[in-house]
């Protein structure tokens, strides 16, 4: 039988890595969290504990998702302009020069 300590303490550990941004922990504590069964039986105090911090993780993945996606197209744009694109000291897209052809591109 899972003690709710574990999976209470499985949960504060995938919040911490979803903070850092560590990937790496992240992937092993799902297929942990996936593979633990309930804790039976809980109290309603402890039932309420564990469903707080199950929600909280899943709206942190839900802002971490959205931050990679944020990312992503970012990218893509940084890639499909054509000139070099900075920002002006009131945060205003501004284009610098065209970027030429014959420099590497990197991203």
């Amino acid at each position: 039988m899972q003690s709710d300590s574990d999976v209470d303490a499985a949960l504060d550990r995938t919040y911490e890595a979803l903070l850092t941004g560590d990937l790496v922990a992240l992937g092993q504590l799902a297929g942990t969290l996936e593979r633990m069964p309930a804790p039976q039986p809980l109290d309603r105090a402890s039932a309420e504990r564990l469903a707080r911090k199950a929600d909280r993780n899943g709206r942190m993945l839900l802002a971490a998702a959205r931050g990679v996606r944020a990312a992503q197209g970012r990218l893509v744009e940084i890639a499909a302009e054509p000139a070099l694109t900075t920002y002006d000291a009131r945060g205003r897209r501004e284009s610098v020069g065209q970027v030429s052809n014959l420099m590497p591109r990197r991203i």
